[in-house]
């Protein structure tokens, strides 16, 4: 959870959700109260907290499977983000930025993240025994196999083993929109999938066919909208990945629109507002985006909650950003001005409102390095 870069995985993770800045749980609290905080603190990049309310939540239901899928997403993101890999796209183009050096995975990690792994699985396999088609051993199952596909795939590199792993969670998935087809977030899985082995070139999407995934963009855009729409588990998640899909496909404000619900929800999550300022700059909304990152950084400065966590590659690079647009504003007021004062002339650019031609070239270079959530 957390911002992933829209990557072409076999499978993609559960992101954000919940209500953010909720009462903490009051003594006695049940399961669901624990998750639900534990949802607020890891939707907030705080994956140390989560982790103690998850916790917390299985020593109340230890044969929950997914409670230890929660564990293990956040202590995978909590690592993910140590390693610097859930960074915003708005810094795609900044060559300081990208060559900071990024630290060595931890084996610690590593170790917890495949114990609650396989632990969680072996929960889910036990309700099966009893109850062979159990909705919710499925469901955990698919996402249970999806997280391990993108441990291999973003950590351990190894592609065949996410590839394999990613369909054994779209084969969760397919059980679960066979036998219970009303269950809107079973889609999820198979709606990336779709959409990201529809992506790829012909030629590898050919050899991904001989696993039994041949792909369909439509199909799977069709599949994550729905359940943004209508999911009751997993409905936020999806808006992120829906956020992630209309900015691959060259429709920023689309997901600026995703992103400024979700900055409502989720306000201690810095990620989220540096995104949707690359959204609007993305879409040659230069003002919107100048004042979005101003705000921004107000905010690191004067410590809003949440915003102290912005590690200083990012706060560094928020201010050549910052600067770099202020000098792109500056150069497009000087330029208007100029225009105005020649008789007979409009200006023929405005900081807000680029020439066609403008546009035409943002669309098709801002989208050459996917950023993270």
């Amino acid at each position: 959870m957390g911002f992933s870069s829209l990557r072409f995985t076999p499978a993609f993770l559960l992101l954000l959700s919940w209500l953010a800045l909720s009462p903490p749980p009051a003594p006695g609290a049940t399961e669901a109260e624990h998750t639900r905080q534990g949802h607020d603190h890891y939707f907030n990049l705080e994956y140390d907290e989560a982790i103690a309310s998850y916790r917390k939540a299985l020593e109340l239901d230890p044969a929950d499977p997914n409670v230890y899928n929660h564990i293990a997403t956040a202590i995978l993101f909590k690592e993910l983000n140590r390693l610097g890999m859930l960074e915003t796209s708005a810094f795609k183009e900044d060559n300081k930025f990208l060559a900071l050096e990024k630290p060595q995975p931890d084996p610690q990690a590593a170790e917890s993240f495949r114990k609650y792994l396989l632990d969680g699985r072996e929960k889910a396999e036990q309700t099966l025994k009893e109850k062979t088609r159990d909705r919710m051993a499925w469901f955990a199952l698919a996402q249970n196999y999806a997280l391990q596909a993108n441990y291999q795939f973003m950590i351990e590199k190894s592609y065949v083993g996410a590839l394999r792993n990613g369909q054994r969670a779209r084969g969760y998935s397919n059980k679960l929109r066979k036998h219970y087809p009303d269950f809107i977030d079973s889609y999820l899985v198979a709606g990336v999938q779709e959409y990201v082995v529809g992506s790829l070139p012909w030629a590898v999407r050919a050899l991904i066919v001989l696993g039994g995934i041949r792909g369909n963009k439509q199909k799977g855009e069709e599949w994550v909208t729905m359940v943004a729409d209508k999911g009751t588990l997993i409905r936020t998640e999806a808006r992120v990945l829906l956020s992630l899909l209309y900015r691959r496909e060259r429709r920023p404000l689309e997901a600026a629109e995703l992103l400024e619900g979700l900055i409502a929800e989720f306000p201690r999550n810095y990620v989220l507002r540096l995104e949707l300022a690359a959204m609007y700059e993305d879409a040659q909304k230069f003002d919107r985006a100048l004042e979005i990152f101003q705000k921004a950084q107000d905010m690191v400065q004067n410590k809003a909650p949440g915003y102290a966590r912005m590690p200083e590659r990012l706060r560094s690079a928020l201010q050549r950003k910052i600067e770099e647009l202020e000098k792109k504003k500056q150069a497009a007021n000087t330029n208007r001005a100029g225009l105005q004062g020649v008789a007979g002339q409009q200006p023929s650019l405005a900081f807000e409102s680029p020439t066609p031609a403008q546009t035409a070239s943002a669309i098709a270079n801002g989208f050459r390095n996917d950023g993270a959530y």
